[in-house]
């Protein structure tokens, strides 16, 4: 008895599937009708669409029942090939070209086995497991319905599993939720602390940097790591923890996750701390420590998950990583905090971090991942916790960043052996170094960014008192050396001016440095002493700060 046409096309889908099915490549299906046949690879990520044409179609009909189906295909997904089965050779092939994207989100391969039996691949990826099975159609008979029934039974078992498994990953979040607040609670609040510019507030809330570091700072290393430079930087970190937290929480449990935070985080800060001379905010080290993690149980894996779901995460891990690290080379960007805190994360999971935990698929609850009690564990979680929370405390404590939003608070202070005296903010005061330059001592107070401004004094002998009358005279050379001498790294405000300081006459000079910085210069005569003094500071320095250098300049005296 002679077959219909569609009978032989839908005799050939099948035995394709049955050799599929049969072969090494462990496929499991999950649809099949009369028009598309799924099956997804049991032993690594991958996926074939078979779709059955009639072998008269042509191509615009055939490409608007293959063009949904790429479509469909979600980026990071396994790889997918798309086979049509029927169909004349031009037509298949014109309509397979015609559904091929420009660009592809994952690899695909498109092939065509039309009327004859011949295998085509017209574009894309080779797929040898398909080039097997078309070698083995001639040993296999199609399958049966009864056949089909228990192939897609199957498939459903698969993928009940594989959803339960999912579910068990994303079921908890407590850790991550908690990490995420505090990030965002700290940033409003150095916000509300740096009223116009926060970089100051940053950094009395624990900003990292290596020298702070070296003098004994160390509760920045940790505390950084919930400092964020800006909403949008939040935004971006948070939205990556987000993205890698519950699935690694729900993976190691609550305390290993917590463990892995904090010893990913502290490993980014050292690393920029130790070899950066800047300062730095962001949970950009613990996130990539967290990304790499997930590398690396794709690597090994500790029996955690299944092989399928273990393949599938191998074929994904490396499309973050390689964003991830060209997001990394833009400048400033800190680099070294970011691989710091990855070879952290990488080395606990691939080593000591997993072992002991239950496999995902034995866990009747998501929080079944520690098969007994662990006092050890506990403990080690609760000093992580406690270290991070200390050390956010410690900031606030030691830097004060409510100050900004008030006044300074004034002191008299003494300019070492100079016989000269000032006001000065109390913060200032604290921060007085010497430095020597071509044989001038130069005697600063503060140190940006740590303080909203920094100020500079030199003194210079002028062999006796000079009289009131040539006060004047001395003062205006040092005027027109000051127009004359433009430094090219600054750009002035205007020419240098006569200005009263508390009472005394003085000059004036105001600049701006490349950097953005603000200067302010000025020059003026107490009896056989010339006074230079200087102030820096940001544009968008703490509204209570504007006026501090000329409030401290006019209180500029003689002991």
């Amino acid at each position: 008895m002679d077959r219909a046409p569609e009978d032989e096309t839908l005799d050939r889908r099948d035995r394709l599937l049955a050799a599929l099915l049969h072969g090494p490549g462990a496929f499991v299906l999950l649809r099949c009708d009369a028009a598309v046949a799924e099956m997804v690879g049991g032993a690594g990520p991958l996926r074939i669409v078979l779709i059955t044409a009639a072998d008269g179609a042509s191509a615009d009909p055939l490409h608007a029942r293959i063009a949904p189906l790429v479509k469909a295909v979600r980026a990071g997904g396994p790889p997918a090939h798309f086979v049509v089965v029927g169909g004349g050779a031009a037509a298949g092939r014109a309509a397979l070209a015609k559904a091929a994207p420009l660009v592809q989100l994952v690899r695909m391969g498109f092939h065509h086995l039309d009327a004859t039996g011949a295998l085509t691949r017209v574009k894309g990826q080779a797929l040898p497991a398909l080039e097997d099975a078309h070698r083995r159609l001639g040993e296999v008979g199609p399958l049966g319905p009864d056949d089909i029934d228990k192939a897609l039974a199957q498939g459903q078992a698969v993928a009940q599993q594989e959803r339960a498994i999912v579910d068990r990953l994303t079921g908890s979040r407590r850790v991550t939720a908690t990490l995420v607040i505090a990030c965002a609670v700290l940033l409003a609040v150095s916000y509300a602390f740096g009223s116009g510019t926060h970089e100051a507030a940053l950094w009395r809330m624990g900003a990292n940097s290596g020298e702070a570091v070296r003098r004994g700072e160390l509760y920045r290393l940790l505390a950084s790591a919930f400092l964020h430079a800006d909403p949008v930087h939040l935004f971006v970190n948070m939205l990556a923890l987000w993205s890698f937290g519950p699935m690694l929480e729900a993976l190691l449990g609550p305390r290993r996750f917590l463990l892995l935070y904090g010893a990913s985080a502290l490993g980014g800060s050292l690393a920029s701390a130790m070899l950066v001379d800047r300062w730095s905010v962001g949970a950009s080290g613990a996130i990539w420590g967290l990304m790499m993690a997930g590398i690396g149980i794709a690597l090994r894996p500790h029996g955690l998950l299944p092989p399928a779901m273990i393949a599938q995460m191998r074929s994904r891990a490396w499309w973050p990583l390689g964003l991830n690290l060209i997001y990394s080379l833009q400048p400033g960007i800190d680099l070294l905090a970011h691989l710091g805190g990855g070879v952290v994360g990488f080395a606990l999971v691939v080593t000591v971090l997993p072992r002991g935990l239950t496999p995902v698929e034995q866990r009747e609850r998501a929080a079944d991942a520690e098969p007994r009690p662990r006092p050890l564990l506990a403990v080690a979680a609760a000093l992580t916790a406690a270290a991070m929370a200390v050390s956010v405390a410690v900031a606030l404590a030691a830097g004060r960043p409510w100050e900004l939003r008030a006044p300074p608070a004034m002191t008299r202070t003494a300019v070492a052996d100079t016989g000269v005296a000032l006001d000065l903010p109390e913060s200032l005061a604290r921060a007085a170094s010497v430095e020597d330059l071509n044989g001038v001592r130069f005697h600063t107070y503060g140190r940006l960014p740590e303080t909203p401004m920094m100020l500079q004094l030199a003194v210079f002998p002028l062999g006796g008192e000079v009289p009131p009358d040539q006060v004047d005279e001395l003062l205006e050379r040092e005027r027109k050396q000051l127009d004359g001498h433009r430094p090219a790294n600054s750009t002035t405000k205007g020419p240098a001016t006569r200005v009263d300081l508390g009472g005394r006459p003085a000059v004036s000079l105001r600049s701006e440095l490349k950097n953005g910085l603000q200067r302010v210069t000025y020059i003026l005569v107490l009896g056989d002493r010339e006074v230079v003094f200087q102030a820096f500071s940001t544009k968008d320095r703490p509204a209570s700060w504007n006026g501090i250098e000329d409030k401290v300049a006019a209180t500029i005296g003689l002991r």
